[in-house]
């Protein structure tokens, strides 16, 4: 289709393609455009390979540390130099290419166009600290010693699967960065909770700062490495008070928004955040979408029961005062009372269980309800490619009478969490928004008119959705088909191409 030699030819092929055939040529030009810059990589660290070997050579034996720190320095300006990238550039190819030598099953998909740079990166990050805390993990069973009498057979269930395999696994699902990165996250602290820690303690003896910079046009850039909890809370407090002070109207984008909550949250003299709709009635609270309060509680108007129950569990349910915008519990912890699961803090994700324990004592905590089986690698791993049998598809569960709550629009508290417990972002294909931030969507529609013949509220039949793949799900662009253990096929209905989410 394209020759990519001609630019005018291309342009013309471009103009001339209709919108409804143009994806998969897309996709195909994506794949050779990763496929190039792989090769491109890996050649970069063959050149700051053969550089760093010289500088070897070139100097005199001394401080070993000192010499190689000098002949890295070498590598990276060589590559810099011969493919015109910047020196951070250079540098991080340069680490990259090594790193990906001992990780041949990830370098082969690489290479084969199933990875962006960026993607690549998260999984071999996750496995050079999986190879740290376990080399060749899971770890094999010790072999039996045959000259027992209580053995018939010195042969054991050693696991198949490695590292690499299950990462490939994540990162072929139609997830974010953000979502791949903590699910092998999750999986790296399965494996060993304390090294999990440990690691997180040099990381912040690293890279924790704070890092202001002058821009231009009268501006400042703020750049910052912050533990978790702290990342969260600032997050936090900035929505609630967005929330709590401006309407709809603002004619302000978000992150205008976002920068004088800050400021104001600091006490910056002079940040006041008030809204500037020009409505001298405006009353944000009333602006703000009531059936999406904050802090996870649920999508769907509140029952007067339900809402009570926010309110006594959810400390900024309803922020109107900045007294509101500071809750004694902060921070929401999803731990698993048997310990087998990985916890994990809303808004960032998994975290080893000495984070969580420090964080105990100043959180609201969520305990799981139904703890899922477990391999060796903490989380279920699919091995059995063939899809699930789809759920029925009325709507109803597979029951033949409505169980208990079935017919109620909105989700029981009970049901609210297993569902964002078991789905932990939204299930729409790309996308990374936590589900305690979602929508709880019926994928079957629930008929108000008459409950008995629509969709059912049933684990069956909800699934979390952010409001703007709701929309899009209502839209028809992509049709979901839920499968017995949770997967969801999402079908283009004008090209048949199918991706599949999945729970966790």
């Amino acid at each position: 289709m394209f020759s990519y030699t001609d630019p005018i030819g291309d342009d013309a092929v471009l103009s001339s393609l209709g919108s409804s055939g143009i994806g998969e040529p897309a996709r195909d030009a994506l794949r050779l455009s990763r496929q190039a810059e792989a090769r491109a990589l890996l050649m970069a660290h063959r050149i700051g390979e053969a550089a760093y070997d010289d500088m070897l050579v070139f100097l005199s034996p001394g401080r070993q540390m000192m010499v190689r720190k000098h002949a890295e320095k070498a590598a990276v300006g060589e590559i810099s130099l011969q493919l015109g990238l910047s020196r951070t550039k250079a540098g991080t190819w340069y680490q990259l290419g090594i790193a990906l030598q001992q990780f041949p099953k990830i370098r082969m998909a690489y290479l084969a166009g199933d990875l962006s740079t960026h993607r690549m990166s998260v999984l071999i990050h996750a496995a050079e600290a999986a190879s740290d805390i376990a080399p060749g993990a899971p770890t094999e069973p010790e072999a039996p010693d045959v000259d027992s009498p209580d053995v018939d057979s010195p042969e054991t269930d050693t696991p198949e699967t490695d590292f690499e395999d299950i990462a490939l696994d994540l990162a072929e699902r139609p997830t974010t960065d953000t979502v791949l990165r903590d699910a092998l996250e999750e999986l790296v602290i399965s494996l060993d909770p304390d090294d999990a820690t440990e690691a997180r303690e040099e990381f912040g003896r690293a890279w924790e700062n704070v890092a202001i910079s002058n821009d231009s046009s009268g501006h400042i850039n703020i750049d910052a490495c912050v533990p978790a909890e702290f990342g969260v809370y600032l997050r936090d407090r900035i929505a609630a008070l967005i929330a709590a002070r401006i309407c709809r109207r603002d004619p302000r984008t978000l992150g205008q928004q976002r920068v004088v909550a800050m400021a104001a949250l600091m006490g910056t003299p002079g940040a006041d955040l008030v809204c500037q709709c020009g409505d001298e009635n405006c009353h944000p609270n009333g602006e703000r979408d009531t059936t999406q309060p904050p802090n996870g509680a649920p999508a769907v108007p509140l029952t007067q029961p339900d809402r009570q129950a926010d309110e006594r569990d959810r400390a900024d349910t309803e922020p109107t005062s900045d007294t509101a915008l500071t809750p004694a519990a902060p921070w929401t912890l999803v731990l698993d009372p048997a310990g087998t699961a990985v916890p994990r803090l809303h808004g960032y994700g998994a975290i080893d269980p000495a984070h969580a324990e420090h964080l105990h004592d100043r959180s609201i905590e969520i305990l799981l309800r139904n703890n899922v089986e477990r391999g060796p690698w903490g989380r279920l791993v699919v091995t059995d490619r063939a899809a699930a049998p789809p759920v029925d598809p009325t709507g109803h569960g597979g029951h033949a009478l409505p169980p208990p709550g079935a017919l109620t629009y909105t989700p029981s508290r009970r049901l609210r969490d297993e569902i964002q417990q078991s789905d932990l972002t939204c299930r729409y294909p790309w996308c990374s928004r936590p589900a305690h931030e979602c929508d709880l969507d019926h994928l079957v529609k629930f008929d108000h008119a008459d409950p008995l013949v629509g969709g059912w509220t049933l684990p069956e039949n909800i699934a979390p959705l952010c409001r703007p793949d709701h929309q899009r799900k209502h839209l028809a662009l992509w049709l979901p088909t839920m499968h017995l253990d949770r997967s969801i096929t999402w079908t283009n209905p004008t090209t048949g191409r199918q991706l599949t989410t999945y729970p966790r």
